[in-house]
């Protein structure tokens, strides 16, 4: 009896169950689009969406990290350009001072060696090329008189051309009044600014020293720790390594060859009795090192020089002209492409590139940096799983 009156009872929670529930479905009837299956099309929009979704976040962060590090290179360059010039002179002093580890001395005695021959020589250079500015500042009113009376005599030409006397005058008025300050103005702020960036440039030298010394002295515990850690072949000590081959070989290379340039101007300056010719050839080696634009701008005083000076005749000023032309072009054209080219193996256009947005961010110093830098990473992404192509779009 009890399990029959169990069986009964069963029965009936259950069509209680069944009642409630067909009462609730009659009061709310369930969506078409709850009830009916996602179709693929739906399906197939949904991932489409949130695959957009997920790119533009992407894109965003991206161009957000582009733009906070480009403010950071900008903020902070008066300690970014001595610390990246430390880097590089670290590179280019590690093999001597590993030879006289090699030989017996020890490794922080070998780094302030090599550290004190590199003050000594580039603080011998520096001499000699401040010594060549007094002079070079004392003749500047005879060549800025030179080159008012040049423009004065140009002036008269083309006034004498104008029929009316009306517009001759208003012509000198305006040559002479607005123009030719202008221009001797702007003639200033260059000056100053070529004066204050070598200023900014020595300052930063005795800091770059200091350093280096640093990185060097750390860089020797690193290595060890890394390799400990790691072992050899760990991709961040050969990134290390090949960036300091590849980046020795550019330095060397283009040492080479703007010693050869700085060499040949000097001789073609000396020859026509060009003033201060031995100052154009020094100004000329570092600016060698900006890649296309360096060698222009170190062309243009020399020249500029040789055709106000009235000591010069204008045949001597148009072959001195010719012959820098020459030389820029040989060098620029044939010798680097095939010597420093093959050391570089850099695309033309991103060596033009980088030296562009390089200028932009640093100045002029920029412009020296940027082919070190983009060498540096060229070799990062080539040992860098993923950025593989990276470095394949940038070799040349």
């Amino acid at each position: 009896m009890s399990k029959s009156k169990k069986r009964s009872n069963a029965q009936r929670s259950t069509q209680s169950e069944a009642t409630k529930e067909t009462t609730k479905e009659a009061l709310h009837p369930p969506s078409k689009e709850a009830s009916a299956p996602m179709t693929s099309t739906a399906k197939i929009k949904v991932m489409r969406s949130e695959q957009a979704s997920q790119l533009a976040q992407r894109l965003v962060m991206r161009l957000l990290a582009i733009l906070l590090i480009g403010f950071l290179l900008i903020y902070l360059k008066s300690l970014l350009i001595p610390l990246v010039l430390a880097i590089l002179f670290a590179f280019l002093l590690s093999p001597a001072i590993h030879k006289m580890n090699g030989w017996g001395v020890p490794f922080t005695l070998s780094t302030l060696i090599s550290h004190l021959f590199s003050l000594v020589a580039i603080s011998a250079v520096l001499f000699a090329f401040t010594a060549t500015v007094g002079p070079l500042s004392r003749s500047l009113p005879k060549y800025r008189d030179a080159m008012i009376q040049e423009i004065t005599e140009g002036v008269e030409w083309v006034s004498g051309k104008i029929e009316s006397p009306k517009a001759q005058e208003a012509l000198r008025k305006e040559i002479g009044e607005s123009v030719l300050p202008k221009a001797i103005d702007q003639g200033v702020k260059l000056t100053q600014r070529g004066l204050t960036t070598t200023t900014t440039i020595l300052g930063n030298f005795f800091l770059t020293l200091l350093l280096s010394i640093f990185i060097l002295l750390e860089s020797h515990a690193m290595k060890e720790k890394v390799t400990e850690a790691y072992g050899k072949d760990h991709p961040l000590l050969i990134s290390m390594s090949d960036i300091g081959l590849d980046v020795r070989a550019y330095v060397i290379a283009k040492t080479l060859t703007s010693l050869l340039t700085a060499t040949c101007v000097y001789a073609v300056l000396k020859v026509a009795e060009v003033d201060f010719a031995f100052f154009w050839a020094m100004l000329t080696f570092p600016l060698n090192f900006i890649p296309t634009v360096g060698a222009i701008a170190a062309s243009l005083p020399p020249i500029t020089i040789a055709l106000i000076d009235p000591n010069l005749s204008f045949g001597t000023a148009l072959t001195v002209t010719i012959c820098l032309a020459l030389i820029n072009a040989v060098i620029g054209s044939v010798v680097e492409p095939n010597y420093v080219g093959q050391k570089v193996r850099l695309s033309p256009l991103v060596v033009f590139l980088s030296m562009l947005l390089w200028g932009l961010i640093w100045g002029p110093v920029g412009m020296i940096l940027a082919i070190p830098i983009m060498v540096s990473v060229k070799v990062i992404c080539s040992h860098v799983e993923g950025l593989e192509p990276i470095a394949i779009m940038m070799r040349g």
